[in-house]
């Protein structure tokens, strides 16, 4: 027992002093680097230091210098900070910090610790510094406050919707000047001034934190978690933390918010859940008392006011209605695009029946839909395991997917054209079958059928003899792609290319075929089929090797920027203008030229998300004209219709 102690001991130690090595390995090498100016490699090597000496506080502070060298004035105050919390006493840090925390809008803790450097410096030169930058930032926020507060005097109603601005003002600057009580009154001034500024709930918490009202602070977080403003409600669950509130804290929240309709209808079915159904339905009646249309609280109170029992089954509505539960209503909420409530109710209904795991896949829609990504990722894991096998195939499909795995699908795409130009209508299309490595595999092989080919088959140009304007065959391979990194997807291909006109004879009839690539594709803005009408911008880039072209790789850069429109009660339209470029390697005329046009992008609402008709009228300009037996410039009008389907 005793020589396994020791040579536990031993073992410890060894590891200890290799981490110690290699520490001052980093260091040394990070001071080596910063010699030679090179900062992003020494700030690299800093940091593999600090992992394993993260109470370093000299190291700390040499990095925050070096974040500051390479303009990172953020990162370098974090760095200061961290040394600080190690060695409180090293003032020229503490100074760093505070005057990195005024450059990056930090004015508060930047004043509080000018404010303690200034009659607690270690030095006359750091209380003489201190002083000089605390009266640049605290005289002016004084008379801010002081000119404010004068104008609230001589206003004829301080309490005018007009006069918001200068409350907010008055409360903002007294909280930088730690004046909370007045910060705090402000504060609830404008919170009456403008009730549904939720926003103002997460300043009011705040203070109120920093004046030890912490129950108050809860209730207005709480209030503010509950919001109808999705980024207020995300970044007050935050601060709220994991813990499920209590019957008290809603009360208190809805003291601060009454009108909080989502707030009072989780409170109802939270009691509810607790068997107290009198006092929800005195909620629910509160509901529909502020929104006498609110169909969801409704459809409760009647259930609720005809039940027989006086407790909460969660179970399916009956065709009679006998019952609605908060599973029902999670869904009708999904339904409906209230993503905050659905969450809300689906968690209620987990709660009471943890082992459903239908609810679980539910919630990961849900939080999926929220873009709360790492969510719907535990909850999609957990529902993939359920005995429902339509629960569980959904669940992994949508667990994989989010993930970026390979999961096995087939795809199939078309896009039928139509050339003015050539006069002539083509056929682009792919059907392809995904075979995936394992979870979390960067690439995954496909079985491919692929299909180009017109309808005239070939056209005569003059002593060109027969012409011919796509490839008019069936190519049938199989081939390697990798998942999509930050737009970016990179593929290879290898098969069999087999034509399917009889008459032609400049190929033959299955000739090998490879061609391989790389594609960027990104979007801002209003894309087509977006909630909200607007401007967009989207982009597409492809670098594409064909060893039937003669071995040659040939790039394109489309572009189309123009807005979306509300059509069919919906985003269907987009009127845009086109910009294209293409060019090869080989310096072949027709994979060589420029377009610009207008266009114009439909689709109907009847159809499948991934279905648009598009027209486009384009001005194109060859910009290699060796061997063109045609014109260096072309019109040309493309009618496409585009169809895509995974299953």
């Amino acid at each position: 027992m005793y020589a396994a102690r020791l040579c536990t001991v031993a073992l410890l130690v060894a590891g200890s002093l290799r981490a110690q090595t290699a520490a001052e390995q980093n260091l040394a090498a990070a001071y080596t680097l910063l010699s030679k100016k090179d900062y992003d490699s020494a700030i690299t090597a800093f940091q593999r230091a600090l992992a394993v000496q993260p109470k370093n506080a000299a190291a700390h502070k040499d990095l925050a210098y070096t974040l500051l060298k390479a303009g990172q004035n953020a990162e370098a105050r974090d760095q200061f900070e961290k040394a600080l919390l190690l060695n409180p006493h090293d003032d020229t840090a503490a100074l760093e910090y505070a005057f990195l925390c005024y450059d990056t809008r930090k004015p508060i803790e930047a004043r509080r610790t000018f404010d303690r450097l200034r009659t607690h410096g270690l030095t006359g030169t750091t209380r003489a510094t201190a002083q000089k930058a605390f009266e640049n930032i605290d005289v002016p926020l004084r008379d801010g406050i002081a000119r404010w507060q004068h104008a609230l005097a001589i206003s004829p109603n301080p309490l005018a919707p007009t006069t918001y601005s200068t409350h907010w003002e008055l409360a903002e600057l007294a909280e930088w000047r730690d004046e909370l009580q007045l910060a705090a009154e402000q504060y609830e001034i404008c919170r009456r001034l403008k009730p549904r500024l939720d926003s103002l709930l997460i300043d009011l918490a705040r203070v109120w934190r920093q004046l030890n009202d912490s129950e108050s602070a809860h209730a207005a977080l709480l209030a503010a978690s509950r919001c109808n403003e999705p980024r207020t409600a995300e970044n007050a669950l935050e601060l709220l933390g994991p813990r499920y509130p209590y019957v008290y804290e809603f009360q208190n929240a809805i003291k601060l918010d009454p009108q909080n309709i989502p707030l009072r209808r989780e409170l109802a079915y939270l009691l509810l859940a607790l068997h107290k159904e009198p006092e929800a339905i005195a909620e629910f009646e509160k509901i529909l008392e502020i929104d006498p249309h609110d169909r969801l609280s409704a459809d409760q109170l009647s259930t609720l006011r005809h039940s027989v029992k006086s407790e909460i089954h969660v179970q399916p509505v009956s065709r009679t209605g006998a019952r609605v539960n908060p599973k029902t209503m999670g869904r009708k909420s999904l339904a409906a695009g209230y993503i905050n409530d659905a969450i809300r109710y689906f968690r209620i209904a987990h709660e009471t029946d943890p082992d459903d795991t239908d609810v679980m896949l539910q919630l990961g829609w849900a939080y999926n839909l929220a873009k709360n990504d790492k969510e719907a990722l535990e909850w999609f894991d957990a529902a993939r395991h359920s005995s429902n096998a339509a629960v569980a195939t959904e669940a992994n499909r949508a667990w994989h997917n989010l993930r970026g795995d390979s999961a096995s699908q087939t795809t199939t795409w078309a896009l039928p054209m139509y050339s003015s130009r050539w006069k002539d209508a083509f056929v682009y299309g792919q059907m392809k079958h995904d075979l995936p490595f394992f979870s979390g595999a960067p690439v995954h092989l496909y079985l491919s059928t692929r299909f180009i080919g017109d309808a005239r088959g070939q056209v005569s140009l003059g002593n060109l003899g027969p012409q011919y304007l796509s490839e008019s065959e069936f190519i049938v391979g199989g081939g390697l792609s990798t998942k999509q990194w930050h737009h970016f997807l990179g593929w290879a291909e290898a098969g069999e290319a087999i034509k399917y006109l009889p008459g032609r004879h400049d190929v033959g009839a299955a000739v090998p075929d490879y061609r391989g690539g790389l594609n960027f594709a990104k979007g801002f803005g209003s894309l087509l089929g977006s909630h909200s009408p607007g401007l967009f911008y989207e982009t597409t880039g492809d670098a594409v090797y064909v060893s039937r072209f003669d071995k040659d790789w040939l790039f394109y850069s489309q572009h189309r920027i123009g807005r979306t429109f509300h059509a069919f009660g919906g985003n269907y339209l987009q009127i845009y203008g086109n910009g294209n470029y293409v060019r090869d390697v080989k310096a072949q005329y027709w994979a060589n030229s420029v377009e610009f046009g207008p266009g114009a992008k439909i689709h109907p609402p009847w159809l499948p998300p991934n279905v648009y008709f598009a027209a486009d009228w384009l001005r194109g300009v060859y910009t290699n004209n060796i061997g063109n037996p045609r014109g260096p410039n072309y019109t040309d009008l493309r009618l496409s219709f585009w169809y895509a389907v995974s299953r």
